[in-house]
């Protein structure tokens, strides 16, 4: 059996993640939206890099089974290179900061 769920286009974005970076130290930039962003682990390992206020960072391995909804300052890397897929929601239109971190 197959279930479909039908989107919206004009009201969120869907994608498939993959972090083009491998450690923490290669993040050189944070970014930040105006509305909550949906990560979803599907395979590998995945670390959200997260910060409340662009100064304190902390990092948050994401589990199997375990949605993230993510509101600050983040950006994500796979550790060692390894296979790490998420699944990404967020509303379209949303307005989004960058911040350098090096």
């Amino acid at each position: 059996m197959v279930t479909k769920i039908p989107i919206r286009p004009k009201q969120r974005w869907c994608g498939i993640y993959v972090p083009e970076f491998t450690s923490r130290d290669q993040i050189a930039w944070l970014e930040k939206h105006d509305e909550p962003e949906l990560f979803y682990l599907v395979e590998g390992s995945i670390v959200l890099v997260l910060s409340e206020n662009g100064k304190e960072i902390i990092e948050v391995p994401m589990e199997e089974n375990t949605i993230y909804i993510v509101s600050e300052w983040h950006n994500a890397y796979r550790p060692k290179g390894v296979k790490g897929i998420a699944l990404v929601i967020e509303r379209t239109n949303v307005k989004t900061e960058f911040l350098k971190l090096k």
